[in-house]
């Protein structure tokens, strides 16, 4: 009963060649399989990166440069580089990209939606099951949360002229609307002034 073991016959034929005897599995044979001296002319070693192969020498890199403290002309730089926090809107009567600012009777409310740190307003489309399903998304909510969803629902219904499924997480303070009503959603925010 003369197995092969086919990892010990890949192993063999690949550094000895398919001339040597093939081991079995049978231990009692005392053959024993001396591999000899290998001188393989194909093996390479691998560098970590070409800069540190013999074959590459250093090159040495330098820049003629002046180190200035406070040049003048770092306040060039200082315009291309970006801001460390968001900064304050100034106000003015109308922007041009028709940005409308939050207003402050909209503080006196039961509930209140709070702008993004972009200084815009959280309200957001999810479209999931290749685009069969869109929600709508009312984040950052703060107040009465259940009196909110009740006007949302009234005022879709009165612009959408049909009825319109919400759903309210009031742990995570957002209302979701089935169906795609951002722009609708935000026009109705910037009338009461969110």
């Amino acid at each position: 009963m003369a197995t092969v073991w086919r990892s010990q016959c890949a192993f063999t034929r690949f550094f000895i060649g398919k001339i040597a005897q093939i081991p079995n599995n049978s231990s009692d044979l005392g053959t024993k399989l001396s591999l000899g001296p290998l001188s393989v002319p194909w093996v390479s070693r691998n560098y970590s990166n070409y800069a540190h192969s013999p074959f590459v020498s250093k090159v040495k890199e330098q820049y003629e440069f002046d180190v200035v403290k406070n040049p003048p002309e770092w306040a060039y730089v200082e315009r291309l580089l970006p801001f460390d926090t968001i900064p304050a809107v100034s106000p003015k009567e109308k922007y041009p990209s028709g940005w409308i600012p939050p207003r402050e009777e909209a503080r006196n409310l039961p509930f209140f939606v709070s702008r993004t740190k972009n200084h815009e307003l959280p309200i957001y489309l999810n479209v999931t099951f290749r685009g069969m399903r869109k929600i709508t998304q009312i984040r950052k909510i703060d107040g009465d949360i259940w009196l909110l969803n009740d006007e949302i629902k009234a005022y879709l219904k009165e612009a959408a002229k049909r009825y319109v499924e919400t759903r309210v997480h009031e742990l995570g303070k957002f209302i979701e609307v089935k169906g795609d009503y951002v722009n609708v959603l935000r026009d109705w925010a910037y009338i009461k002034g969110f």
